[in-house]
């Protein structure tokens, strides 16, 4: 049995940690990308999968902050959601699913997906060490997604 002030731990950073992806959509959203990189431990990885494409994999702080840098202002809206953390000491796991709209080359684009990721504590304060999204379907916006779900289901 957990004691109170366990429980009360427990709340805390489970709070936290919904916290830093709400930190992550709105800096995204934004295009703070130094703000964003900065949620990430000096060793963080994002792996970003779209459907038919190889994953896109940036890793480690320079590489982080050169990504979320060249995100500009209003081209992304990232809606994250359904939060199911795993807490283990100042090490934690997480599932999320995101809903995004974003604007690529001229096109407004939506997509489904889920985030898997993984938190450390460092100095007090949980970061993300990965970030993998993992996309249903990624499309343009007046197509819809029925199609590239059925296709998808069929593989």
């Amino acid at each position: 049995m957990k004691t109170l002030e366990q429980q009360v731990q427990e709340l805390a950073d489970r709070e936290e940690i919904k916290e830093l992806t709400a930190h992550y959509a709105h800096g995204v959203a934004r295009g703070e990308g130094a703000k964003v990189a900065a949620l990430f431990t000096d060793d963080g990885a994002f792996i970003n999968d779209l459907p038919d494409t190889a994953p896109t994999v940036v890793r480690g702080r320079e590489a982080l902050d050169k990504f979320y840098g060249a995100i500009k202002r209003n081209t992304a809206l990232p809606c994250i959601h359904n939060h199911l953390i795993t807490l283990a000491g100042d090490e934690a796991t997480g599932t999320c699913s995101i809903e995004v709209r974003i604007t690529r080359n001229n096109q407004s684009m939506i997509g489904s997906g889920y985030y898997e990721d993984r938190f450390r504590r460092e100095n007090g304060r949980w970061k993300f060490v990965e970030r993998h999204c993992t996309f249903f379907h990624f499309v343009p916006l007046q197509q819809g997604w029925v199609g590239a779900s059925a296709a998808k289901s069929h593989q």
